[in-house]
């Protein structure tokens, strides 16, 4: 799989906030792709970037398997919806 130069931020977004909010932290596989609305191969993609940059890690719970947000995760998207309300409401910073 091929490493992301520049994921979309919006897409990033909607991977972290659905761990957060729908998943309580985490979610199955099937379900977080069903959150962000993205295709199979899309997912797949950010997947491989949240794991590698530490923001999600994926744990076999019962044969399920889980893609739990990280401290690290959690902390990268309070930094992404805090920037998108400073842009979006034209705050100065």
């Amino acid at each position: 799989m091929s490493q992301m130069d520049r994921p979309d931020i919006y897409v990033l977004s909607r991977f972290l906030e659905a761990l957060w909010t729908k998943g309580m932290g985490q979610m199955r596989r099937q379900d977080l792709q069903m959150a962000v609305g993205v295709n199979y191969n899309i997912f797949n993609k950010y997947l491989a970037f949240l794991f590698a940059k530490g923001l999600a890690v994926e744990d076999d719970e019962g044969g399920e398997r889980m893609v739990k947000i990280t401290a690290r995760g959690v902390d990268a998207l309070k930094m992404l919806v805090d920037l998108m309300s400073q842009v979006f409401e034209n705050k100065k910073l």
